[in-house]
């Protein structure tokens, strides 16, 4: 994702990543990619509510979705993807969907 900044940049597109971890996850999990040059966003108390308001949270696992929520300048959702827990997601897939969108 970070190779891709300057481009998701000129897509009008801002990159966060949120999860239900602290801040001192994030931090460790970042350190371990030598750095992550995006905001991480901690959804971590009250757990979840903003995995819960995206229709994300998956009550009997404790976790939220893994998904991507594109959001336009008016704070509408315009384009959403779940991958489930596990699942990975292309950042070029994703730059593209952000360029077709906008």
């Amino acid at each position: 994702m970070n190779a891709l900044l300057s481009e998701f940049d000129a897509a009008e597109t801002q990159v966060l990543g949120l999860s239900v971890d602290s801040k001192f996850c994030h931090k460790a999990w970042a350190k371990g990619f030598e750095g992550i040059d995006f905001p991480l966003l901690a959804d971590f108390h009250p757990k979840g509510d903003v995995a819960k308001a995206y229709g994300l949270w998956l009550d009997e696992a404790g976790i939220s979705d893994r998904a991507t929520v594109l959001i336009d300048k008016d704070g509408k959702v315009v384009w959403s993807e779940s991958v489930g827990p596990g699942g990975q997601r292309q950042p070029s897939e994703l730059l593209g969907k952000a360029k077709e969108l906008g």
